[in-house]
């Protein structure tokens, strides 16, 4: 009798039969069907006047209250910046507040992520870097009541594509939820449902993830645009984005994003990097084309005069302003320290593409000159120089050692060996002036082989180690990337000089 009680749904005289239809209904849930049977029931006997009851003409109908809920359900995806950038790393499925997911494993759902390209001469097709018919590899599951929270991969689904025009630049997503094995859905009066359904999902962007580090910073238009997070106290951090990530010549798209998305130079400022310089402000500068034009189309004086106006509306102090930047951002907070000696305090630059400038430019005044790298030493911003010891993109001859040994040029250098972060990543070597004005950390690379420079000439190039955790597990593990990706070690604070400090500490010391 599915552990119910019978109650009458229906009483009726017909032809001078009393007829009753009946329901069975769950006993915890129709305790108040009880007592209105019993009534009803007592008026049947004394309709009918005797103890025994006609058969009624309408056959009796059994019904069962509704045991499975109904419905499509809404899959919210969230994502992680990453050292690689922003990936899709888990999805949300709320059941709601009345029942308790269980029996969900790795297997419950199945994942599919399509990329399609949304600028340039690929635009519309798939990209080609991305395997869209694997589904999401699911590294684990946790439960909340109604909730249901599924992890994926690390490293498997990109919110970026890289466009044959040399640029990231945000893809069209969309994704497809199936279930493939029962869960159990079990409501607040104890009854365990079994449970298949439908989903949807409507994210079709970056900007459709829940993803906190996208989250903390604001858009703002103007002329070098750049992402903005307000903090709460009176320093302020100005990053400048390698070449992958600028806009595409006089500012095509204003997409202004993907300096956020494409690595840490955005997100490391407003997770880790606030247990050392607090909740700072943050403005990540987007190129409206490459940082290498910062002479010929004059960049520098616009990023100087939005870092002004930043300091004088969010009470910024002037003498608690820090400096980072990669690659051809390198580049660029070289030459905004040469143009504004007095502007920051602390400068964190990451293999500083100079010697890529002028062809990128196509000009022959981008690289700084000695001369030029000499007037750093009029500045009072202190500087932390890091390249790998290769570099497969700049010549660390030519960019980090080249103002390395302008600036320190008869100064007394201690140098000191650091092992790997986790006994995982490259080791590495920290050079420093007595003083601690000026520093240079040079990472090992392995898996060398001959490369091709910028300008033609034949080096060596290879790669760098790092320990990461893709799979969620809390187990780190060793991950090989380009020689070049040397700011990862900055935007986790790894270089580290002789007495142990890191280079954050260092900066705001």
């Amino acid at each position: 009798m599915h552990n119910g009680i019978i109650y009458i749904s229906k009483l009726t005289v017909k032809n001078g039969i009393l007829c009753l239809q009946w329901k069975i209904r769950r006993e915890n849930h129709m305790r108040k069907y009880f007592q209105s049977a019993g009534a009803l029931l007592l008026a049947a006997a004394m309709l009918t006047g005797c103890s025994s009851a006609q058969p009624a003409e309408e056959p009796a109908e059994e019904t069962a209250e509704e045991t499975t809920p109904e419905g499509t359900y809404e899959v919210k995806m969230g994502a992680t910046v990453t050292d690689a950038g922003q990936y899709v790393d888990r999805m949300t499925i709320d059941f709601g507040s009345d029942v308790r997911v269980s029996d969900v494993d790795y297997e419950t759902f199945e994942v599919h992520m399509t990329s399609t390209v949304d600028y340039g001469a690929e635009k519309g097709n798939p990209y080609a870097y991305y395997d869209a018919s694997a589904p999401l590899k699911v590294v684990g599951v946790e439960t909340d009541g109604g909730v249901v929270t599924v992890l994926f991969d690390q490293s498997q689904a990109p919110t970026l594509t890289w466009l044959g025009e040399g640029r990231n630049y945000p893809a069209v997503l969309e994704f497809t939820v199936t279930q493939t094995k029962e869960l159990t859905l079990t409501t607040k009066d104890g009854r365990e449902l079994p449970f298949t359904g439908e989903y949807t999902c409507s994210a079709a962007s970056y900007k459709d993830l829940d993803c906190p580090e996208v989250a903390a910073y604001t858009d703002v238009q103007d002329e070098i645009n750049y992402q903005f997070h307000k903090g709460s106290n009176d320093k302020l951090i100005v990053f400048f984005h390698g070449n992958g990530e600028g806009d595409f010549p006089v500012k095509d798209t204003n997409n202004n994003i993907t300096q956020i998305l494409a690595n840490r130079g955005g997100a490391a400022w407003v997770t880790e990097a606030q247990e050392v310089f607090g909740d700072a402000s943050v403005m990540c500068f987007q190129a409206p084309n490459m940082w290498y034009f910062a002479v010929k189309d004059n960049l520098l004086e616009p990023c100087y005069n939005e870092i002004q106006k930043v300091i004088e509306e969010n009470k910024i102090n002037p003498e608690e302003v820090y400096l980072s930047g990669a690659s051809a951002g390198g580049f660029m907070s070289t030459r905004m320290i040469i143009a504004y000696p007095d502007l920051f305090k602390a400068a964190m630059i990451n293999c500083p593409a100079l010697d890529a400038a002028n062809a990128r430019s196509e000009s022959d005044d981008a690289i700084p000159t000695d001369e030029e790298l000499a007037q750093l030493l009029n500045s009072d911003t202190k500087i932390w120089l890091v390249q790998g010891e290769t570099d497969s993109s700049v010549d660390p001859e030519q960019c980090s050692k080249r103002i390395w040994n302008i600036i320190t040029n008869g100064a007394e250098i201690t140098e000191t060996h650091v092992e790997g972060d986790l006994g995982i990543g490259s080791a590495f070597t920290t050079y420093e002036t007595a003083d601690d004005k000026y520093k240079l950390s040079l990472y090992e690379t392995f898996d060398l082989a001959e490369v091709t420079g910028i300008s033609g000439e034949t080096r060596q190039g290879g790669k760098l180690k790092f320990a990461e955790d893709y799979d969620q597990d809390g187990i780190y593990t060793e991950v090989k990337y380009n020689d070049h990706w040397s700011w990862i070690y900055t935007l986790r604070n790894n270089p580290e000089a002789a007495d142990g400090t890191h280079i954050w500490e260092w900066a705001v010391k």
